[in-house]
């Protein structure tokens, strides 16, 4: 499985090494001016992901249940689309796609951590239960 902080941390430091000003940039070789465009989009993509997860956090700590409790009101936002819009200086419609983006692939990694944990249990039990599937009739 691939750790997607450290893939992170990796593609900012490919990208910080480029330089630190314009001049910088024109000063690369071509093959790094390659490079370092494949840098910068993957730690963008990956930086997309991150929001995603973000999003779907805060969206799940601002659950109209909640009400006043909730984080985005906590913070003065009426809904957590509202929040990420200001935080992230986005459109709306940005900021609700992050957060519904955020929710499925939450629900998506509960299920699939719930799945995981009961056939776990599963083949615990039948460890220590073996069936009997011997036909002594």
């Amino acid at each position: 499985m691939h750790n997607l902080a450290d893939e992170l941390r990796r593609a900012a430091d490919r990208v910080a090494s480029l330089g630190d000003c314009s001049a910088a940039f024109d000063a690369l070789p071509e093959v790094e001016v390659l490079a370092g465009q494949h840098s910068l989009a993957e730690a963008r993509h990956l930086l997309d992901v991150f929001a995603v997860w973000m999003a779907g956090t805060v969206a799940r700590r601002s659950r109209p249940e909640l009400g006043r409790a909730g984080l985005a009101a906590r913070q003065g936002f009426a809904t957590p689309e509202a929040m990420i819009q200001h935080v992230n200086g986005s459109s709306r419609g940005e900021a609700v796609k992050l957060v519904t983006s955020g929710i499925l692939i939450g629900e998506t990694d509960a299920a699939e951590k719930l799945a995981a944990d009961q056939a776990e249990k599963r083949a615990a039990e039948l460890l220590l239960n073996p069936p009997n599937n011997f036909d002594l009739a």
